[in-house]
C-alpha cells in the first residue's frame, strides 16, 4: 500500500467518524412517538410528539410538532426521515382532504412540512406508504376513493397519480355510500387493498409500478356480511395471512391470501366482544406482531385490547388475553420499533397508555405509565 493511499484511506476513516459523530450529536436518545388526533388546526391542536424510553416505557417531552387539522392517521418513511399525514377534511363532500408530506427533526422531534397535496375526495382517513413503490396510498372516507401520490427523491408528494373508487352500500345508517377506512399494500407490493366500511366488500386493486396506476385486480373484491363495516386489514409478515376487523360487526377475521392472483379466501370468523355484552359494538384497530405470531385488536365497544395467537399453518386466530385498554375508547395503538411497548390512544379521556408486550407470550401487561394528549388517534414511530 503506498503512503498515498494510506492517506486517503486514514481521511476517509476521519471523514466516517465525523459524520457517524454528527449524526449522534442530531439525534436525541430514545424513540419519537408521533400521534394523530381528532384536533383542528387552532393553537394546540395537531401532530403531538413523546419521546418513550425504550428501556423504561416512560414517556417524556410531549410537544405540538405540528398543527394541521385532524390528523387522524400517520406513517413513517423507512427510507428517509419523512413523516405522512392525512388531513381528514371534507366529509362533508364540499371539499377534498388532504395529504402531508414533512420532514423529520431527530433531534427535536418537530416536523417541518414539506408538502400538500389534495387527497383525491373528502375525508382522507388513512394511508400506507411503500418504499418498494415510493408511493403513498390514501383511503377517502367521504366518498370511497383510493388514490395514489408518487413520492419524490426528497419525499415530496406528487399529485394523485391515480384513482379509483369503491362502490355499494350495507344497511346500517352508516352504511349510505361507500367508506373507503383502511388501504393496504400487500407483501408482493402488486395489489393495494381497501378495506370498506360503507360498502361491506374488501376491494383489490393491482398497482402497476411503472406507470403508477390502480385498476380492480381479476376479482374486483371480498363480500363481507352485511353490516359488518370491514375497518382496517392487515397481512402477516411472511404475506401467506391477511387479518381484517369489522367496525360495525365487532368481528376479526383472518383469510388467506393468493399473491398472484390477489384473492383473499376467508378462513375463519369470530367475535371480539364478550357473549353478555350489550353495548354498541365498535371494533378499531388490527395489528399483527413483528414476529406474526400474535395479532392485537381494540374494542371500543368494550373499552379493551385483545391478544390472539396465530397459528403459522393454518392462519387461524385463537384468543390468548382480553384486557381493559388503559381508558376510554380505545382509538389506535401502535407497537414500537423493538416490539416491547404498546401505545395506545384513548380518544375521548384524551390520553395515551403504555403496555409492556412479552416477546414470548405476546401478552400485554399494563404500566400505568400515561399521558394526556388532545384527542388521540393514531400512533407512529421515529426511527420505523
Amino acid at each position: 500500500m503506498t503512503p498515498k493511499l494510506m492517506s486517503v484511506l486514514a481521511m476517509s476513516g476521519l471523514a466516517l467518524l465525523s459524520f457517524a459523530g454528527a449524526a449522534q450529536a442530531v439525534e436525541a436518545p430514545g424513540t419519537i412517538a408521533y400521534i394523530g388526533t381528532h384536533g383542528g388546526n387552532g393553537p394546540g391542536e395537531g401532530i403531538f410528539s413523546v419521546r418513550l424510553d425504550p428501556k423504561t416505557g416512560r414517556l417524556s417531552d410531549l410537544k405540538l410538532a405540528a398543527r394541521i387539522e385532524r390528523p387522524t392517521w400517520l406513517m413513517l418513511d423507512p427510507k428517509r426521515p419523512v413523516l405522512y399525514a392525512v388531513s381528514e377534511t371534507g366529509n362533508d363532500g364540499k371539499a377534498q382532504g388532504g395529504v402531508y408530506s414533512f420532514a423529520v427533526d431527530g433531534k427535536t422531534a418537530t416536523l417541518k412540512q414539506i408538502n400538500r397535496v389534495a387527497s383525491g375526495g373528502g375525508g382522507a382517513t388513512h394511508l400506507t406508504y411503500d418504499p418498494r413503490l415510493d408511493t403513498v396510498f390514501v383511503g377517502n372516507f367521504g366518498g370511497g376513493q383510493v388514490g395514489a401520490f408518487p413520492v419524490k427523491p426528497n419525499g415530496a408528494l406528487s399529485p394523485l397519480s391515480s384513482m379509483q373508487t369503491d362502490y355499494g352500500h350495507g344497511p346500517h345508517p352508516r352504511q349510505t355510500m361507500p367508506h373507503a377506512h383502511g388501504v393496504t399494500v400487500d407483501p408482493s407490493g402488486k395489489f393495494v387493498l381497501s378495506a370498506d366500511m360503507g360498502a361491506d366488500r374488501v376491494f383489490v386493486y393491482r398497482f402497476d409500478a411503472v406507470t403508477k396506476t390502480l385498476s380492480p385486480a381479476k376479482k374486483p373484491f371480498e363480500q363481507m356480511p352485511a353490516g359488518s363495516g370491514p375497518r382496517h386489514l392487515v397481512f402477516s409478515p411472511d404475506g401467506r395471512f391477511a387479518f381484517l376487523d369489522t367496525e360495525l360487526s365487532a368481528q376479526i377475521v383472518s383469510f388467506r391470501w393468493d399473491a398472484q392472483a390477489g384473492r383473499l379466501t376467508q378462513i375463519q370468523s369470530q367475535p371480539i366482544d364478550k357473549p353478555a355484552f350489550k353495548g354498541e359494538k365498535s371494533a378499531a384497530e388490527v395489528a399483527v406482531s413483528h414476529d406474526g405470531r400474535f395479532v392485537y385488536v381494540s374494542n371500543r365497544g368494550e373499552n379493551s385490547l385483545q391478544v390472539y395467537a396465530v397459528d403459522q399453518k393454518s392462519g387461524r386466530l385463537a384468543l390468548l388475553q382480553d384486557i381493559p385498554g388503559g381508558g376510554a375508547i380505545p382509538w389506535s395503538f401502535g407497537i414500537d420499533p423493538s416490539g416491547h411497548w404498546m401505545i395506545v390512544a384513548n380518544e375521548p379521556t384524551s390520553s395515551i397508555a403504555v403496555f409492556r408486550i412479552d416477546p414470548i407470550t405476546g401478552k400485554l401487561s399494563p404500566t400505568g405509565l400515561t399521558q394526556s394528549v388532545f384527542k388521540p388517534v393514531a400512533i407512529a414511530f421515529y426511527p420505523p
